[in-house]
Parts: C-alpha cells; sequence; structure tokens
C-alpha cells in the first residue's frame, strides 16, 4: 500500500510540473506571451471590459486596443496601454502624474530599475531629447519588462502628451536593447575614434 501511495504521488507531482510547464505565462488576465495573433484577438473580443479598464488606483486608468498587440512571428511579445480618456492627448501635467503614479504601482508589486532615462518624467525634455528607452522596470522573475514614457504631438495648433506604457516579455525586449547595443558599439567601432 506504501508502494502505491509513493507512486501515486511522485505521478501527481510531475503531473503537476507539466500542466503548470504548457499554460503560457500571462501579460494581462487572459493575454498570454505567445498567442497568435487570432487567438489574442479572441481573447480581446471575449473579454473586452477587462482590457478597456485597467484600473491601477487613485483615479488612474489606462485602457488597451487590440491594435496595440506587438507581435513577433506571429506570437505576443508585449501590449501598449494608454491612459483611459486621453484620445486627444493630456496635458503636461496630467501626463507627468500618470508615469510617476504608474512606476510607483509596478516598484509596488517588487518591479525593478532596469534603464531609467533622466527625463523619463518629465515629458517636454523627454521629447527634446530623443531617448528610446524612457524607464525600464523588469519583474524580479525576469519574465516581464515594463516601459514607460511620454510622446507629444500637435492637435488644433496646441501641444498635448500622452503617457504610452509598454508591457513586454523580457526575453523579447531584452533581444531587443541587446540589438540596439550591438548598433551603437559597431557605429562607435566604426567611427575612427
Amino acid at each position: 500500500m506504501k508502494r502505491i501511495t509513493t507512486r501515486l504521488y511522485i505521478v501527481l507531482i510531475f503531473s503537476s510540473i507539466l500542466i503548470s510547464n504548457c499554460f503560457a505565462q500571462s501579460i494581462y488576465k487572459g493575454l498570454e506571451y505567445g498567442m497568435s495573433k487570432s487567438e489574442a484577438n479572441k481573447e480581446f473580443k471575449k473579454n473586452k471590459e477587462a482590457y478597456t479598464t485597467v484600473d491601477l488606483g487613485n483615479g488612474f486608468l489606462y485602457r488597451i486596443y487590440k491594435q496595440n498587440f506587438e507581435y513577433d512571428n506571429n506570437r505576443l511579445v508585449g501590449i501598449l496601454l494608454t491612459p483611459k480618456g486621453a484620445a486627444f492627448g493630456q496635458t503636461y501635467e496630467s501626463s507627468k502624474n500618470y508615469l510617476i503614479h504608474t512606476r510607483g504601482f509596478f516598484e509596488k508589486l517588487g518591479y525593478e530599475t532596469f534603464l531609467e532615462n533622466e527625463w523619463w518624467n518629465a515629458p517636454v525634455n523627454y521629447v527634446k531629447s530623443g531617448s528610446k528607452w524612457g524607464l525600464i522596470l523588469n519583474k524580479k522573475d525576469k519574465s516581464t519588462i515594463v516601459q514607460m514614457y511620454p510622446i507629444s504631438y500637435e492637435l488644433s495648433g496646441s501641444t498635448v502628451y500622452l503617457v504610452k506604457l509598454m508591457i513586454w516579455n523580457y526575453d523579447t525586449w531584452i533581444g531587443y536593447y541587446n540589438k540596439e547595443k550591438e548598433v551603437q558599439n559597431k557605429k562607435a567601432k566604426d567611427s575612427g575614434f
């Protein structure tokens, strides 16, 4: 009897490990890294209400549009969130407050700073600086990267801002980052200085 119980226990352990490894890692709710475009669109359509209001607390709301899914080789690797209700942009102060609050939200979840542009939370200076990355936070288990940065554009003769919040698969984003570093290193090496 003891031998059967031990074997059953071993089978249950291996089964649970196998089952847990069969499921993809969640980006947000039912959107998972590696989903095909059709799978991601189907999930979005099925649970649209969950994606059109992403509440980070204190009135800071984001939303996801299925057009803002990022794919690599037809597999979902990231999603872009933008402040809800900001279709016509945000004021400077609103975008700055969104950036600061969003950073605090993810830091409370245990995310750590990977890369921090000097002007990540100052929209005017950030846009002028030409920075590419903004603020990059990574999850401690190195599964997820959070990237946030402001953009600006002209609307009816006025400059407006918009916060972009990207949630990336860690390995995919690191691949993009390392490729960019290689390009810059090659430029420096080939410069003749």
